[in-house]
């Protein structure tokens, strides 16, 4: 029998965050590498094989879609990305050196 899924709300996710930072000393970079990995695998293990939209924002969320795009174009799917938010201003997570190259 199968477990269900709890999912988390928007500020648990947050506190979870926090926790890992300030409580365990885990950098948020890495953080964001491991969701971002983890959802490409996911889509790759679901069998999506054509392009891939990726909308980013200038949030932290932003620096997780470029991570999401850049494990997708490893895997093989091609993507596209579009950062919305206006303006060149990116949160520092989302100014990642681990962001892909622009298309």
């Amino acid at each position: 029998m199968k477990a269900a899924m709890h999912t988390l709300t928007r500020a648990e996710v947050r506190e979870v965050d926090r926790l890992a930072i300030e409580e365990y000393g885990l950098p948020g970079i890495v953080l964001m590498e491991n969701a971002g990995a983890s959802a490409a695998r996911l889509l790759h293990a679901l069998g999506i094989d054509g392009p891939v939209a990726i909308a980013c924002g200038r949030g932290n969320n932003g620096g997780d879609g470029f991570v999401i795009a850049r494990h997708l174009e490893l895997l093989g799917p091609a993507d596209r990305r579009s950062r919305r938010g206006g303006g060149r201003r990116l949160a520092a997570g989302a100014r990642s050196p681990h962001r892909p190259r622009r298309s």
